[in-house]
């Protein structure tokens, strides 16, 4: 009897030995896939951030573009103006210098 109790034992034991084996070597593979999914969520991360960032850059480019069409269109609409209000303003200087020196002999 003592020795079917100690087979049994003995079985026990090995089975338990196999049974932590293969539970370490699960928690090893599942760190190994662990880390090859995180290694690959941060490599899509870093892709995703660099699409972000030329998103951004080339929307701020075309913003860029915008802004210095409308100044160019802003700064042609006040030359024209001050092409428009030249002769009018050249002609009232030279009427209030002809009328300074009328007045101031």
């Amino acid at each position: 009897m003592l020795a079917l109790l100690d087979d049994t034992a003995a079985e026990r034991e090995r089975l338990i030995t196999q049974a932590r084996r293969e539970a370490e070597q699960m928690v090893a593979a599942a760190r190994s896939a662990a880390g090859a999914i995180a290694a690959d969520a941060a490599q899509r991360a870093q892709t995703v951030r660099e699409e972000a960032a030329g998103q951004v850059m080339t929307a701020a480019r075309e913003q860029a573009a915008r802004t210095a069409e409308d100044a160019k269109r802003q700064a042609a609409q006040i030359r024209e103006l001050a092409r428009q209000r030249t002769p009018a303003l050249v002609s009232r200087i030279v009427g209030t210098i002809r009328q300074l020196q009328v007045e101031d002999p």
